[in-house]
């Protein structure tokens, strides 16, 4: 492995900066020495030595990158908290996504206190820097592009933190992304500063987010300039952003978001837009030579009036409290014909009037009195000095043409701003709060101490060796017969799932061991709380019709102090043990779908051990095992001889503690295979088991809205008539997730039938279509009633 260490070598430049420049407040943790500095060489083994970097990496470290272009052929996915990658310069090292096979994104971060800088990004599948749930975010000299240029095809975000806490963006560029350059979604204090925004569908989006600063930045040649946001069905509402000292100019390019994106909707050639977001104040920007309008302010309803769609409940569509004053404003001359549906909207508005389109462009829609709403426009001016245009496109009234055309509303127009003329209180500039302590190391045993653990002799399980991760499975005697981990475990309960997860049609055999003496807790609606030593472990093999077993991998999770943790082992050649793959690994083998075909696997995908996470992973500090719940478990098998209920099995077992006396009185999912069940029941059992391990509150999908745990009982939450959020190229040029009645016309079926890297779902456990979940989900959607309009 090419790289070196050493200590004491490293201090960040933030405090430095903000002593002499005063740009922005910055707590000391955030400039604070790392001790432990990694420095990687420049190799052909550079991607691999990378991750292997990543999962050993302890808190407080930074890991300098060479000078050079380094292709990587899946994501990067860090899970370590106070991370700083840093790299020679964002022209110098180049981290290329080109034709990536593997996991959507560039790099992904789930930990606190991570910093990027330096360094580019390219030509991901999907988003190229995705950070999500994090208290602490730098991202400093980040280069994202798509080196193709504009296209539906390029990944959505290139910079996109998500649920975090205290973000500073600055002096970074992205180009080419088919969302937004910088997205910053449902978080809160956040500075977005001095960056280039360039070619893509919009340059800098504030999406549901609470307390930003954006001030410094270009955004040029996109769809949209600087966005503010507010839409429905995500985690929080967005209030107070200031965005002031930006230049935003021929934002001309034509818009290329995959439709059902919400960008999609955005004019051509719009400088700055609110959306349905209070407070926000825009001051002191260059907007100019932008072909729809330097300003746009609308609200959802406005949107859901183009295309037809509704409101949904609980959810304030109007933008409150803005300010739109001391700006320049000047707009390219004539009328926005090619610009979308509501670029359209606004040249017919206007030419029916015999008016220039103004420069700053209110949609006029309010809950009530547009007075009581605050939307202040204050001394704007034009290149020349004059006074900026204003147009207010009264879509709260209805004209006798638009409601002849089948608008139900627009078509009035009202040129006077008087009834806006009026500032509202600022507010402080956006100071980030400080960051959280490193945590202690977790203990890193020596190769010969890892040797001694897992070398230990015995004839029970080898408790002793449960807190490292042993080169071969065999060390830890988990089976009778050490080269057959299918059956008789030494001293563990096999388990079986009341609805099976579709692994390429792979067969699994799983079993849990606890520690003598130490039940786990049983709760109702999660997984059950196990003890420190717990191990569970599931067995993959392909078994085709008339073939012989293959065992393909065993996956082990182990409840150390420290928390639980996955480990990947794949069998060897011999037939007789599996080996420590770190890295993962991609096999081939024989295996039957649900009639008996076979199947030929040529890309049967073991997950790298930091990939576990993805799916088990639910919020930054929780690590946690998916099937032990009641629902999953609560089915009779054969232990023998005898044949019991899984949930009466452990608790008498000494396993399971706090149970019912009756598994009548459990939770219980269907077996989605199971068709005397109902076709709902069979269906949300099948996506609870399949997806909900992320589309869950608190699960990596969270940030989307779309909940698909068999719990979530609304409809829209579970993606009926639900436009998606950040789907990307996973839109598939559709507008909703479920469409009731049409299977062709929802998202949710478009990406379980894909598998492009960009848009399949799941993501990661297969790498073919499951046509027998597709055809349940199609059933299910075809039975729907109602209809999204």
């Amino acid at each position: 492995m090419a790289f070196s260490k050493r200590k004491g070598a490293f201090r960040t430049s933030g405090l430095l900066f903000a002593l002499v420049f005063g740009l922005f407040a910055v707590n000391l943790s955030i400039a604070q020495d790392y001790d432990n500095v990694i420095t990687l060489e420049a190799s052909e083994t550079f991607s691999y030595d990378l991750r292997e970097v990543l999962l050993t990496a302890q808190p407080g470290t930074v890991i300098e990158l060479p000078e050079g272009t380094f292709q990587f052929n899946s994501d990067v996915i860090i899970y370590t908290s106070h991370i700083t990658l840093r790299g020679k310069g964002m022209d110098k090292t180049i981290l290329s996504f080109k034709g990536q096979a593997d996991g959507a994104e560039g790099i992904q971060v789930f930990a606190d206190a991570f910093v990027a800088e330096d360094f580019a990004i390219e030509d991901t599948a999907g988003d190229g820097l995705r950070i999500e749930g994090s208290n602490g975010v730098v991202i400093r000299r980040v280069r994202v592009e798509w080196t193709d240029g504009p296209h539906e095809t390029n990944g959505a975000y290139g910079l996109y933190p998500v649920l975090c806490e205290n973000v500073l963006i600055e002096d970074s560029v992205v180009k080419g992304a088919s969302d937004a350059g910088i997205y910053v979604g449902q978080s809160k204090n956040i500075i977005i500063r001095n960056n280039l925004a360039e070619y893509n569908v919009a340059g800098i989006e504030i999406e549901n987010s609470q307390y930003a600063d954006v001030y410094g930045n270009t955004a040029t040649n996109n769809t949209g300039g600087i966005l503010v946001f507010d839409l429905p069905g995500l985690s929080q509402p967005g209030h107070h952003t200031r965005v002031y000292n930006n230049t935003s100019t021929n934002n001309n390019t034509q818009n290329f978001a995959p439709a059902g994106n919400i960008v999609g909707k955005v004019p051509t050639g719009t400088g700055m837009m609110i959306l349905a977001t209070d407070y926000v104040d825009m001051f002191d920007n260059v907007v100019t030579g932008n072909k729809t309008g330097s300003m746009l302010v609308a609200g959802y309803k406005t949107l859901t009036i183009i295309d037809g769609s509704s409101v949904p409940e609980g959810y304030d569509p109007y933008p409150e409290f803005v300010n739109i004053r001391d700006n320049v404003m000047h707009r390219k001359s004539g009328y926005p014909w090619a610009s979308g549906e509501m670029g359209i909207l606004i040249a017919l508005d206007f030419l029916l009037h015999w008016k220039p389109v103004s420069d700053v462009i209110i949609d006029g829609s309010s809950r009530g009195d547009i007075a009581d709403a605050k939307i202040c426009i204050a001394n704007n001016k034009r290149q020349n000095g004059d006074e900026s245009r204003f147009g207010n496109l009264l879509m709260n009234q209805v004209s006798w043409l638009f409601k002849l055309l089948g608008l139900p509303a627009g078509g009035k127009l009202s040129t006077d701003i008087t009834p806006h003329i009026c500032v509202n209180d600022s507010w402080d500039e956006v100071v980030l709060a400080e960051w959280p302590e490193v945590p202690d190391p977790e203990v890193v045993y020596t190769d010969e101490e890892i040797a001694e653990l897992c070398a230990t002799p015995g004839t029970g399980i080898n408790e002793g060796a449960l807190v490292v991760d042993c080169p071969d499975l065999s060390s830890y005697r988990l089976f009778q017969n050490p080269s057959d981990p299918t059956q008789n475990a030494n001293g563990g309960l096999p388990y079986e799932l009341t609805s099976p997860l579709f692994t390429d049609y792979a067969t699994k055999y799983r079993f849990v061991y606890l520690p003598e003496g130490v039940p786990a807790t049983y709760t109702d609606t999660d997984v059950f709380d196990f003890p420190v030593g717990t191990v569970i472990v599931k067995t993959f093999t392909a078994e085709a019709v008339d073939q012989a077993q293959q065992i393909l991998e065993v996956r082990l999770l182990i409840k150390r102090e420290s928390g639980w943790v996955g480990i990947p082992y794949v069998w060897n050649e011999e037939i007789s043990d599996g080996v420590l793959t770190n890295e993962g690994a991609v096999l081939s083998g024989l295996v039957s779908n649900d009639s008996g075909v076979t199947i030929a696997l040529d890309g049967y995908a073991v997950p790298r051990k930091n990939q576990c996470a993805s799916c088990h992973r639910k919020s930054n500090d929780l690590f946690r095992p998916i099937g032990p719940k009641a629902k999953l478990l609560n089915k009779a098998i054969s232990y023998g001889d005898v044949i019991e209920n899984q949930l009466t099995h452990w608790t008498n077992a000494g396993i399971l503690a706090g149970a019912p006396a009756s598994p009548s009185e459990a939770p219980y999912m269907v077996d989605w295979k199971d068709e005397s069940a109902s076709l709902d029941d069979r269906a949300r059992a099948y996506l609870d088991v399949q997806c909900s391990h992320c589309h869950i509150e608190g699960g990596r999908a969270d940030a989307t809205g779309l909940h698909l745990n068999q719990e979530e009982d609304v409809p829209m939450a579970f993606g009926v008539c639900k436009s998606p959020v950040a789907a990307g190229s996973g839109s598939g040029g559709l507008l909703v997730d479920i469409s009731p009645g049409s299977p062709e016309e929802s998202i949710l079926v478009y990406r379980l039938e894909s598998n492009e890297a960009a848009v399949r779902m799941p993501e990661l456990g297969r790498s073919i279509v499951h046509g027998e979940g597709v055809n349940l989900i199609r059933d299910w959607v075809s039975a729907m009633q109602g209809t999204c309009n």
